[in-house]
């Protein structure tokens, strides 16, 4: 895949926080297959950031750049800050990856192959979502699930299979350079939302997971984080019917009267 990553002008970034029993596995396992990384230290105080820093000084030439900030400010936070360090350093697409060891290399893999498929026209306009065949076992994880993607089709008329997964391939034209006012978990929910009513495809990919390990830490708060959610969820679905679908509707008009152009 390092031909193909190289030739699309792709990085993955790897947000992190307090993952030392994960992070240098999973940083060594994308560099082996050839990935370049911008890692994003969101606070970290647990030595994950010490287990990079001598990862990049053994591997410059993967982990391309390092972010770090001493608070922890959450997820979205981290990744909006790589989006434009990367974006910055000339990189055209992020693939986002979680730290927690969940997935694989073949879940980055997959992404790169759906993305060598599609025309540089089509890539530009889309976000690539890695598809959980298996979305967690516990019920409140499922629950979470299947009200964000129910949410998301009510407010993008589009109807996904997991709208939650952290690994995903953005334009960074169309995000890296455009301001957020989510700061955390709710974050990956905003830029789908956002991304839909402003033209761009959403398209899940298959892609494989492991919740198995014994180590795996989760940083999701089932009260504040889901609160913020519904918060979130609400203020979209009141914008929706009055800025949402118009923009849908004009994205839609402009590009079929550039197809017959």
């Amino acid at each position: 895949m390092g031909e193909a990553v190289a030739k699309l002008g792709i990085c993955v970034l790897l947000p992190f926080y307090n993952n030392k029993n994960s992070v240098g596995e999973v940083i060594t396992s994308l560099a082996e297959s050839g990935y370049k990384i911008i890692a994003v230290d969101d606070g970290s105080d647990d030595g994950s950031l010490e287990i990079v820093t001598k990862l990049r000084e053994a591997i410059p030439e993967t982990i391309v750049g390092l972010v770090s900030y001493r608070k922890n400010k959450g997820k979205g936070y981290a990744l909006t800050q790589g989006f434009y360090h990367a974006w910055r350093m000339g990189f055209r697409y992020a693939l986002t990856f979680d730290a927690d060891g969940q997935h694989t290399v073949s879940s980055a893999d997959a992404l790169i192959q759906a993305a060598s498929e599609m025309s540089s026209q089509e890539l530009e306009g889309s976000i690539l979502i890695g598809s959980r065949a298996k979305r967690g076992k516990d019920s409140s994880s499922r629950f979470a699930n299947n009200f964000s993607n129910f949410w998301m089709m009510v407010q993008t008329l589009r109807k996904l299979p997991d709208t939650q997964s952290g690994c995903r391939l953005y334009p960074l034209s169309e995000v890296g350079v455009k301001h957020y006012f989510s700061t955390r978990y709710e974050f990956e929910i905003e830029v789908l939302v956002r991304g839909a009513w402003n033209g761009l495809n959403l398209v899940p990919v298959p892609i494989e997971v492991v919740y198995e390990q014994a180590e795996r830490v989760s940083h999701f708060r089932p009260g504040k984080d889901f609160l913020r959610i519904t918060c979130l969820n609400v203020l979209l679905t009141l914008l929706s019917p009055i800025y949402g679908y118009p923009k849908i509707v004009i994205n839609k008009l402009q590009g079929e009267g550039r197809k017959s152009v």
